[in-house]
């Protein structure tokens, strides 16, 4: 019911400028003290308004939430590139399996990374708008994310690598959501140099994916 009302508020309001913090907001988080007042929202949920929003937001969301919870990179990672495929073949509504639909996210997870786009991300969304959209070519921007998000997914013994990940993810998110056609552009560039440096440490990768086969199999 709740994602039924967001649903409604955002498609009531198009065409905007949709930002992140004003959609997760829309969701029921919050960046004060106060707690919010749900307890939980399903991943699903998330992907229903995303269905309004495009790709963009679950992108998005997906991604902050990797930041500050140890642990998560590798599952939002595989559901980043998940996304990102679906954006390669075409589709036009993001979607999740069942299972991963109903993992739920507890209000204060989605606090914390409202805080943290607000603080930490504002300048980004300030420094976006509509502009060169001829440069926003979905199967293109499919391929980007998945890339990364496949780099995002990987258990690299690397300090800090989950960020050289993210941070092109957000870039490419706020891009969609926002049609700016410049940060796509930049995007691309970061990937590109992402994948240099995945050549760069290409045996430290096979080692971690051969660590992940034994683990798996």
């Amino acid at each position: 019911m709740d994602a039924e009302r967001a649903r409604e508020t955002i498609a009531a309001r198009a065409p905007r400028r949709l930002r992140l913090d004003e959609l997760l907001r829309e969701l029921g988080a919050t960046d004060s003290e106060t707690p919010s007042e749900r307890a939980s929202i399903t991943v699903g949920s998330l992907v229903d308004v995303a269905a309004e929003a495009g790709f963009g937001f679950l992108i998005g969301v997906l991604a902050l939430i990797a930041i500050p919870f140890f642990g998560l990179s590798t599952p939002f990672g595989l559901a980043i590139a998940l996304v990102g495929a679906q954006l390669c073949i075409g589709m036009r509504r993001p979607w999740l399996p069942g299972r991963m639909r109903r993992r739920a996210l507890t209000m204060a997870m989605l606090d914390r990374v409202l805080r943290l786009f607000t603080r930490r991300m504002r300048w980004l969304a300030a420094s976006t708008r509509r502009r060169w959209e001829v440069l926003i070519m979905p199967r293109l921007v499919g391929l980007g994310i998945v890339l990364l998000a496949l780099g995002l997914a990987l258990p690299l013994p690397i300090p800090g690598s989950n960020i050289v990940f993210i941070v092109p993810i957000l870039v490419y998110a706020m891009g969609l959501l926002e049609r700016d056609g410049f940060w796509i552009a930049v995007a691309h560039g970061a990937t590109l140099v992402d994948m240099a440096l995945l050549v760069t440490f290409g045996a430290t990768v096979v080692a971690v994916l051969e660590r992940m086969w034994h683990w798996l199999f």
